[in-house]
């Protein structure tokens, strides 16, 4: 076992024994960004989840980079199976530390390749199938978020436990993304307003396709992206029934037993 598969059997083995989340120790810390990933594809094919059907961002904020001591996201991959559509349920007791985040997801029309960057947020539009409201399960193994070393929460697959989709935005080529808002509506609570634009989608879908093509890697047609959360990450609690709303477009359903 070379030292790439040694870190993701101890990261796979901390989920298997339901230990919190914790930083690598140093003798497996990646030396740097590129390893991690490679450490996570590993920690990805042995996790007995399946395929990918898509990939996520985290830490999009500049607080939580500045938490992290890093200037830039993170990416981490979906499993295909753990793709959901709205409305959906979810048993509170099959997570280890669950919250929710509240994104907008993108479908790929095409394939990405490497060798078809640089993308940007223009030029990333023609390879956009479909826009649509999204739940991100993320399970953070009751993390303490003053002391996330960012290496370590990429070989953690950037925490992705799955995603819930609502229905696609119609003609959404048409649409200004820079003047929707969205909606939170959490039970009998007042509604918490965001607009779209706070988690720059088409920045974010760019930024991770640059990022995976020049790993190497090809990023699928018809894969889900989903794009940064625009409210704060959320704990639900069992009887919590929340709905996430892009303007009068769509919206996504859950709920927690």
């Amino acid at each position: 076992m070379d030292r790439i598969e040694k870190i993701a059997q101890f990261m796979l083995d901390q989920h298997k024994s339901q230990q919190n989340f914790q930083n690598l120790p140093q003798t497996l810390m990646p030396e740097n960004f590129e390893e991690a990933y490679e450490t996570q594809k590993i920690f990805q094919k042995n996790s007995g989840r399946g395929e990918l059907g898509g990939f996520k961002i985290a830490l999009a904020s500049k607080v939580q980079q500045e938490l992290c001591g890093i200037d830039h996201p993170i990416a981490g991959g979906i499993f295909a199976n753990e793709i959901k559509t709205s409305p959906a349920i979810f048993e509170l007791e099959n997570f280890h530390g669950l919250g929710l985040e509240f994104e907008l997801a993108v479908t790929l029309s095409a394939d990405l390749k490497p060798g078809m960057e640089p993308f940007d947020k223009d030029n990333i539009k023609q390879f956009i199938k479909s826009l649509s409201p999204a739940f991100e399960l993320i399970i953070d193994r009751n993390a303490d978020y003053s002391n996330i070393n960012p290496l370590t929460m990429i070989t953690d697959n950037a925490w992705c436990s799955g995603i819930v989709l609502g229905r696609e935005l119609p003609n959404w080529e048409k649409l200004n993304l820079d003047i929707i808002r969205s909606q939170l509506l959490w039970n009998d609570e007042i509604p918490q307003d965001a607009m779209i634009k706070d988690a720059n989608p088409l920045e974010s879908l760019s930024w991770v396709s640059n990022l995976l093509t020049s790993l190497g890697r090809i990023i699928p047609k018809n894969s889900v992206i989903i794009t940064g959360s625009v409210i704060k990450t959320r704990a639900p609690q069992k009887g919590d029934h929340i709905i996430y709303k892009v303007g009068e477009l769509s919206e996504v359903e859950i709920k927690i037993n």
